[in-house]
């Protein structure tokens, strides 16, 4: 019974939405942060960084969601084989393909804040981690 709840719990667990990226929580979310304050006056967005700035977005999120699509099977599936009492060294093959997609998350999440930088000027740029 105990195993399972742990079981069920694992997999709620990795239902949710997480972030994709290695290094969470290191390299900025600057279109984040930029749709939060896309009319803001202090940013002043020009029309023409706006679209830009569109563009950047759907890109990054539209590769991201085809990441996601195919991440969160291999992370499900590893769970359920470790609480199922695999070895670790038998999901190693697992583990690369898992690392491989989170590489390519975080390269859509760098090329993303790329872009985004030669976009914004240097003024708004500075002005973003305090948004």
């Amino acid at each position: 019974m105990f195993k399972l709840l742990l079981i069920i719990s694992v997999l709620i667990t990795t239902s949710f939405a997480r972030a994709p990226f290695l290094s969470q929580g290191l390299i900025p979310h600057y279109t984040k942060k930029i749709a939060q304050n896309w009319d803001d006056s202090f940013l002043e967005l020009t029309d023409k960084q706006k679209i830009k700035l569109i563009k950047i977005r759907q890109n990054t999120m539209s590769a991201l969601g085809k990441i996601k699509k195919t991440l969160e099977p291999l992370e499900k599936e590893l769970a359920a084989k470790i609480i199922k009492g695999d070895e670790a060294e038998t999901l190693r093959n697992l583990v690369k393909k898992i690392s491989i997609q989170k590489i390519e998350a975080t390269m859509v999440h760098l090329r993303c804040v790329s872009n985004t930088q030669k976009v914004l000027t240097k003024d708004q740029l500075q002005m973003l981690p305090s948004l």
